[in-house]
This record gives structure tokens, sequence and C-alpha cells, in this order.
């Protein structure tokens, strides 16, 4: 079953959706392989600056099955649509606060996060902090809020203090945002485990293809010469390579990207 009628609403007027518990019955397992991927890796986070694995999921093959969970695939296909694309995502350990920003800005196409949040956080240790409304392409320009990371200029007070709507979350809760939104976090560990989910609705015009392309260039500053693993393709579903196929023949440019991105940084980005 979707989403209420009334919570597609919700999330199209304030840009963001949470659904408790959504996967709690499977938190156990997807811990453990939350850990397992960073350990695979052999990635040891010491807290002193965010560790992060992109893409995520795709590492561990029971993790690439999130991708079929019924839940989630209907969330995602009740906000943007069915047959959406599967971008990739992240897998991090968040270390401090998370300064104001949104993930890029779409004015073409519809862009979604579904983010999983492994330990219980609250308002002052960690969870996000939203701006409703601030994902409106028609408010990009003209809304001072959109600016909150220049509080202290504008309004005279810390990023921490700028009126948002904080998500608290506990493990197997979901958290789903409009790409477009202004999020942060504040007063959390050095140790927050959090993954996601990036997702954009099936594109169908020229200009929705060419910004999902633009979107796909973005991943060479990790250092990825493609945005799914070859484990997250081989295990696919019939089912399940709907979401990978539109990405899949988009995504010739990353190579190159990725090998001059190589030459220029000294590591991969850490977001």
């Amino acid at each position: 079953m979707g989403i209420t009628p009334q919570q597609k609403q919700f999330f199209d007027t304030f840009g963001y959706l949470v659904l408790p518990g959504l996967v709690k019955d499977q938190i156990g397992w997807i811990s453990e392989e939350f850990e397992a991927v960073f350990r695979d890796r052999g990635v040891v986070h010491d807290g002193s600056q965010r560790s992060v694995v992109v893409p995520f999921i795709d590492q561990r093959e029971r993790l690439c099955t999130l991708l079929d969970h019924p839940g989630i695939v209907n969330l995602i296909s009740s906000l943007i649509g069915d047959n959406f694309n599967y971008l990739g995502g992240d897998g991090n350990f968040y270390t401090g606060d998370t300064r104001w920003h949104s993930d890029g800005f779409h004015t073409i196409g519809q862009y979604l996060k579904v983010a999983f949040y492994l330990d219980p956080v609250t308002t002052n240790s960690g969870c996000l902090r939203v701006i409703p409304g601030s994902h409106r392409p028609d408010l990009r320009d003209t809304w001072d809020a959109r600016k909150a990371r220049e509080s202290a200029t504008l309004w005279g007070i810390e990023q921490n203090q700028v009126p948002a709507i904080p998500l608290e979350s506990e493990p197997g809760d979901v958290v789903a945002f409009n790409h477009n939104l202004m999020h942060a976090a504040f007063g959390g560990s050095k140790a927050r485990r959090m993954f996601t989910i990036n997702t954009c609705a099936h594109c169908e015009t020229p200009a929705e293809l060419q910004e999902l392309e633009n979107f796909i260039a973005g991943k060479a500053r990790f250092w990825v010469d493609q945005s799914h693993s070859e484990l997250m393709r081989k295990s696919a579903s019939p089912q399940r390579m709907r979401f990978l196929q539109q990405v899949m023949a988009h995504e010739a440019h990353l190579p190159a990207l990725a090998a001059k991105a190589r030459l220029e940084m000294a590591e991969p980005a850490r977001g």
C-alpha cells in the first residue's frame, strides 16, 4: 500500500515526509550490513571527520534488496511516480554539525532522497532539521530562508537557531525529502550512522534527461565510474532493473570525469 493522498499533499507542500517504523522489523540486519560495508572497505571511522561510502546499499547483496522492499518502493513510487530512477546513495558516519544546505537545486524533474538513521537522533543530538517549503523552485531566489547558512550576517543568530522543524528519528523510521529542501543537523555525536537512497522521477523529456546526466556527472567527485555497483545490477530482479536502466543508459560520460577527478583531488569527496 502506498501513502495516503494527504501524505502526498503534505510532501508536495512542505517538501518532506516521515514514515515511522517503516523498516523497524528489518533494522537488526540492516544495521549489521551497514557495519559490514565499512568493514569490507577497510574504513575505520575515528570521529575526526565524516566517513562516507558511495554508492552504499550497492556494496552488500542484502542491502541491495532494499530496492525490492514493498514499503520503500511504494513510498518512492507514490511520491515521484512508478519506474523511478535509482541514482545511488551514500552511507555515512557523521561527525558534529551539518550546516544548512540543499542537495543541489533542480528546477527540472523531481529528485528525492530517502534517509535511514540507525541511531536515535533528537533535536539536539543530530536529527535532520528542515525548513518546510524551501524546496519550491518559485522561492529559490526570493525567500531569504534559503540563505540560512548566512544566519549570523542576516539575522544575528547561529545556524542552530534558525527556525526549522526537527525530524526526530528512531532506528526503523524513514525520512524522505525533496533534494531542493534546506536541511541541517546540529549537536550530534561523532559517529552518527545514516545512509540514503537517491532517486528521481523517470525522465520523459530531453531537458529531464540532460538534468539526469548533469546529476550523474556530479558523482565523479567520489571517484566512481558508474552509478551502481555490479552487484546491484547482477542481483537485480526484473522489477528492480526498471529502476536502474535509464541511469545505465545515460552515464557514459562518467568514467572520463571520474578519471579527471582522480588527477585533481587528493581523495574522493566526503559529501
